[in-house]
């Protein structure tokens, strides 16, 4: 029995021709990292259907990952190939959500197989999501791990200008009361 089950082990192991790992690692702010790692060959030829007929065109591979949040997409701002080491490509997006975020669902149009998508947060809690291929994950619950900025970026700069402004001040009442007497 025990024999079977190792066979079945390697078996099932070895015919993973995708490769896919998925980290998706948020920041107190709601600015996240999204690292899809694939292997390269069988992403290069599963990117060729979403070429539009072009053989050199380049498919925008943000455009195979959706990123749903409280109802609505969430589009990285920045997508970049970071490694590509034969065998394995990555992929890394960046982006952010609103501090007020709950719930994100997560889908990746390419893989057929199951893979891990593996969720950092903020507060140090991390969540592994086993996904089934070509298919959605359940609602993850992101709640409670995002700060929003206690003071804006226009407060701190008036802050800024009023510490500089008190020693002018300063000094322009120590010069014109030496001026008076």
């Amino acid at each position: 029995m025990f024999a079977a089950c190792a066979c079945f082990a390697a078996t099932a192991g070895a015919h993973d021709f995708e490769r896919t790992r998925v980290t998706l690692t948020f920041a107190r702010d709601g600015s996240f990292v999204l690292d899809v790692t694939n292997d390269a060959a069988w992403l290069e030829h599963r990117l060729i259907p979403f070429r539009n007929g072009d053989p050199r065109g380049t498919p925008s591979f943000a455009d195979r990952v959706v990123l749903f949040l409280d109802g609505g997409e969430v589009r990285p701002e920045s997508v970049e190939m970071v490694a590509n080491v034969p065998p394995l490509v990555t992929y890394r997006m960046r982006g952010h959500v609103p501090p007020t975020a709950h719930a994100l669902r997560w889908y990746y149009g390419l893989p057929i197989d199951p893979y891990p998508l593996t969720i950092r947060r903020a507060d140090g809690r991390i969540v592994v999501e086993e996904i089934a291929g070509d298919a959605w994950s359940r609602p993850i619950d992101l709640s409670g791990q995002f700060a929003a900025a206690r003071v804006s970026g226009t407060t701190v700069g008036i802050g800024i200008a009023v510490l500089f402004a008190i020693p002018i001040a300063i000094r322009y009442a120590t010069t014109s009361r030496k001026h008076e007497t």
